[in-house]
C-alpha cells in the first residue's frame, strides 16, 4: 500500500501483482487500473481534470445514479424536488456530487481502502442523512468494489461507478462485449425510461461476443452475476454484480482531452428512474437498513 498526495488530495496505490489501482479521496476516483502492461480505464493528469470534467471520469456516483425524470420523485407520499443538471432531468445525483467531494479514507489491508462520504439531509434535495461508502479491493488479478450505505431516514439510494474501460487504447467501438442481459429499458429522447423492458435483439442482442459497432447510452437489464465480459488488445474484462441492471456508455458525448468514443462505460446500477417507476426493482433504502451490493472486474490475457 502506498499514500501519496494528489494535488491536494491523498492517493491510495495498491495491488501490483497481475493487477494494481490508484485511487484518490476526490470523488473516490479511479486513476489507474493496470494490467498487462497498461493502464485500462481514462484518466487526467491533475485533480483539475476531475473537477472541472463533466463526464465523471472513473469516479463514485451517488447519490442517485443515471437519470431522475423532471428531477422529483416521491417517497412516502412526500414530493421531493431535485436539482435539475441535464435539461429538467438529474443526472448522476446532481451538480456538484459525490464525484466533486473529498472522501475520507481508511486503509483496511495491504490491498483494500474503504472510501466514505457523509451526506447530509437534503442533499441535492434528497431526505435522509446518509452514510456512503466504496471498498476497493484488489485480489490477483481481480478489482472489487464494494458499495455500503447507511440512511438515518427513508431515502433513495443507488450508486455506481463511473470507470471508463479501454483496454488497448482504440476507440470503444474496435471493443468486443457480450452481456449477459434479460433485455434493455426503452427510452424516451432524453435518455428516460418509458416503462418498457424490450427484448435483447438486433442492436442490443449480447449473448454472443461480438464487435461493438454503434453507440450506445442504454440500461440492460440483467439476467445473471456474470454481467458482461469486455475484450480488445489481447485482453478479456469479465464483470460480476449484484445489482439488477448495467449502463454501458460508449462516451459518444466525450470532449477533449479524451475525445469521442474514448472509453467504454460499464456501470453495474439500479434502473433509471426507479423512484418514478413502481414497477422497476426498488432503490429505496430505510432507514437503520444497511445497503450492500458489488461489482467485480476480472482481467485475464487471451
Amino acid at each position: 500500500m502506498k499514500r501519496e498526495n494528489f494535488f491536494g488530495y491523498e492517493k491510495y496505490s495498491f495491488g501490483g501483482g497481475a493487477l494494481s489501482v490508484s485511487v484518490v479521496t476526490l470523488g473516490a476516483t479511479v486513476t489507474e487500473l493496470r494490467f498487462a502492461g497498461r493502464n485500462m480505464v481514462l484518466c487526467y493528469p491533475d485533480a483539475a481534470g476531475y473537477l472541472d470534467g463533466t463526464a465523471y471520469i472513473c469516479a463514485a456516483i451517488g447519490r442517485y445514479a443515471n437519470r431522475i425524470a423532471g428531477a422529483r420523485f416521491t417517497l412516502n407520499g412526500r414530493e421531493y424536488i431535485l436539482p435539475a443538471n441535464e435539461g429538467a432531468n438529474q443526472l448522476h445525483g446532481g451538480p456538484d456530487s459525490y464525484d466533486k467531494r473529498r472522501w475520507e479514507a481508511e486503509v483496511l489491508g495491504d490491498d483494500s481502502v474503504r472510501f466514505t462520504l457523509h451526506s447530509p439531509d437534503g442533499d441535492n434535495g434528497f431526505p435522509g442523512n446518509l452514510t456512503a461508502s466504496v471498498t476497493y479491493t484488489v485480489s490477483g488479478d481481480t478489482l472489487r468494489l464494494d458499495f455500503g450505505g447507511v440512511s438515518d431516514a427513508d431515502t433513495v439510494y443507488a450508486p455506481t461507478s463511473h470507470m471508463y474501460f479501454n483496454l488497448d487504447g482504440s476507440s470503444a467501438l474496435d471493443h468486443s462485449m457480450r452481456i449477459d442481459s434479460a433485455g434493455w429499458l426503452e427510452v424516451d429522447g432524453g435518455l428516460i425510461p418509458t416503462g418498457r423492458v424490450m427484448p435483447p435483439e438486433g442492436d442490443f442482442d449480447f449473448h454472443a461476443l461480438r464487435r461493438v459497432t454503434r453507440d450506445y447510452d442504454h440500461c440492460f437489464v440483467m439476467n445473471g452475476e456474470h454481467a458482461c465480459t469486455v475484450e480488445a488488445g489481447g485482453v478479456r474484462m469479465d464483470v460480476f454484480t449484484d445489482f439488477p441492471a448495467m449502463q454501458v456508455y460508449t462516451s459518444s458525448g466525450m470532449g477533449a482531452p479524451h475525445g469521442k468514443n474514448a472509453g467504454l462505460a460499464i456501470e453495474p446500477e439500479f434502473y433509471p428512474d426507479s423512484p418514478n417507476h413502481p414497477d422497476f426493482p426498488s432503490a429505496v433504502l430505510h432507514a437503520g437498513e444497511h445497503f450492500h451490493r458489488y461489482a467485480e472486474y476480472k482481467f485475464s490475457k487471451i
